[in-house]
């Protein structure tokens, strides 16, 4: 019987760890939860992940590229007419992302105890920020905006905390809810840029 590799084993962990937090309470998952499901000895795990913490952590960093991805294929552009179409089309990209991805609810969404994947997500979020104004800049000439902080960040992270409360709520996102963000965000974002921005040739 051929021996199990260690990145065979490390990706045996990472599927029981997200096995474990899609159907459980994720306060309540342990590295002994993980090795029953693995089927791994514990020991093998710790000397991978001090914690259950960075299991989860390094789950992130995919969760991440998902949303690399959700952005790169959110825009049509025949269907942009102004800077609000650019704002609904990301929402509703990660609205669907959120309501397929039970993994990212649990880690995004929910109430939990582990502060560095929101620390996380909050640097992932300057980063998709910036690429979110380099995607408005391909249509439009977008103002001058104000240097101590990025909009389209803030804007971001203002839809997640309505999604987040909906979905604490209900455990999921209502269409109602994800209407409400798609309007908090244009709403905000109206501060900065103006209703009418011509679009570039």
């Amino acid at each position: 019987m051929k021996k199990e590799s260690m990145e065979q084993k490390l990706e045996r962990i990472h599927t029981a760890a997200i096995l474990l937090i899609e159907s459980r309470d994720i306060n309540k998952i342990s590295i002994y939860d993980i090795s029953r499901e693995a089927g791994i000895a514990s020991s093998t795990i710790y000397h991978h992940y001090p914690k259950v913490e960075a299991i989860f952590e390094h789950l992130m960093t995919t969760v991440f590229k998902d949303f690399d991805n959700v952005l790169h294929n959110a825009i049509i552009p025949s269907n942009v007419h102004s800077w609000p179409d650019i704002n609904r089309m990301i929402e509703t990209a990660f609205i669907d992302f959120y309501r397929k991805n039970k993994l990212v609810q649990k880690l995004l969404l929910s109430q939990h105890i582990f502060t560095s994947i929101r620390h996380a997500d909050l640097e992932n979020d300057t980063r998709l920020g910036i690429i979110v104004d380099s995607i408005y800049r391909q249509y439009f000439d977008i103002p001058q905006q104000p240097p101590h902080i990025n909009i389209f960040t803030v804007s971001l992270q203002l839809a997640d905390r309505v999604y987040s409360l909906d979905y604490r709520r209900l455990g999921d996102i209502s269409d109602d809810m994800a209407e409400e963000a798609i309007r908090a965000t244009e709403a905000y974002l109206s501060l900065y840029l103006p209703h009418f921005i011509k679009i570039k040739n």
